[in-house]
């Protein structure tokens, strides 16, 4: 009867890993969303720029990159090893 118990109790498990996969995984595609989003923005500013312009829309994408993407990857890091507990607690 304990092994109809631990089987039982083996999805469960699986299901409440669940949330840890989806929660970094919706930070990451948030935070994707939000980078192409100011991307995009500085990049429709570029053809109406004069020199100076130009250099601070580099720096701008540069502050947009250097800012939000280590907290994408992370979160992106965070999702897949989340992903890999809950695929050995189903194999388990």
């Amino acid at each position: 009867m304990s092994a109809a118990v631990s089987a039982e109790r083996e999805p469960r498990g699986a299901l409440t890993l669940l949330p840890a996969v989806v929660g970094p995984l919706l930070a990451t595609s948030v935070l994707g969303a939000l980078i192409l989003h100011l991307l995009a923005g500085l990049v429709a500013r570029l053809p109406n720029s004069d020199l100076l312009g130009t250099l601070s829309i580099l720096v701008g994408t540069t502050v947009v990159l250097v800012t939000l993407l280590p907290f994408a990857l992370l979160s992106f890091r965070r999702a897949q090893r989340a992903w890999a507990s809950l695929q050995d607690s189903i194999r388990r």
